[in-house]
């Protein structure tokens, strides 16, 4: 029988504790980066420009229908950035065709009177955008944000593969070392939990306070 040994989770906590680090900061600035992309792709796409709304059409599209893994691998190989910048951008364009949908949603649920009553107080389309629709349809898109934001701290984990140093790196990395991998991912495993279940349950909660009072 498999004789466990949790004490090599124990002698490299300072190594999951680099990871957990690298992995929030990660996390952090990618959705921070996609918040502002994915408004102004939701924008694009929402423009009577045919130019600007067919690149955002297909930009939103590339991303949505290919793997993650795809991309980071494409991003990766095709510069010459360093492993935590990869990542970071790998996350970021994927996460923006993401959320770029997610605003497109939020703003077109927005009555158009909405948008007439703007414009007849003398607003600029631009103002009447920035004071009066966004304001109302944040509201609206904060409950599936907080959902990718949840999602994110788990899709992060792929950048392990391109030697970002973060919690899987850490896991894969105890596991090589001490021939421990039921440990190492095991102990990955609880970390993702931890970090990720009590945000899930913020977000179930939010969902349903919008969700009655609307």
């Amino acid at each position: 029988m498999y004789q466990w040994d949790w004490s090599v989770i124990t002698t490299n906590w300072p190594l999951f504790g680099w990871g957990l680090l690298k992995t929030i900061e990660i996390v952090v600035i990618t959705m921070a980066t996609s918040l502002v992309t994915g408004l102004l792709m939701a924008i694009l796409r929402m423009s009577k420009n045919r130019l600007l709304s067919g690149f955002s059409y297909w930009y939103i599209e590339i991303f949505r229908n290919t793997p993650l893994l795809l991309q980071l691998y494409i991003v990766y190989r095709s510069a010459q950035f360093g492993s935590f910048l990869a990542g970071y951008i790998a996350l970021t364009l994927n996460l923006t065709a993401f959320l770029a949908e997610i605003f497109r949603s939020g703003l077109s649920s927005i009555d158009k009177q909405q948008w007439e009553a703007g414009l007849s107080l003398g607003m600029t389309s631009k103002s009447t955008l920035r004071r009066i629709i966004i304001p109302q349809a944040v509201r609206r898109i904060v409950p599936p944000l907080g959902t990718y934001w949840v999602s994110l701290f788990r899709d992060s984990a792929l950048v392990a593969y391109v030697g970002v140093a973060e919690l899987t790196h850490a896991a894969q990395e105890v596991s090589v070392n001490t021939y421990r991998p039921f440990e190492a991912f095991t102990a990955l495993a609880i970390f993702y939990i931890v970090l990720t279940y009590p945000q899930a349950r913020i977000v179930a909660w939010i969902h349903e306070k919008v969700r009655i009072h609307e």
